[in-house]
């Protein structure tokens, strides 16, 4: 019984390990997608990016993110 409840507790901790890294990847990207503006560019929507000591980028949203997220501003 003890090697059940060491697989049990050792899972439980892994669950919560996989959730905290979610709710702070889903943090990453909501503070992300607020930094993204949009141009109306002949009637098309351009997104755009200006981070703070970055430098200006457009593209769509989801490169956007992932570009901030990489380069660590967010």
């Amino acid at each position: 019984m003890s090697i059940e409840r060491q697989l049990e507790a050792k899972h439980n901790r892994r669950m919560t390990a996989e959730d905290r890294f979610l709710s702070r990847i889903e943090k990453r990207e909501d503070h992300a997608d607020m930094m993204i503006g949009a141009l109306c560019r002949d009637g098309k929507h351009v997104f755009y990016v200006f981070p703070v000591g970055g430098k200006y980028k457009e593209g769509s949203r989801l490169d956007l993110i992932s570009y901030l997220i990489r380069n660590n501003y967010v």
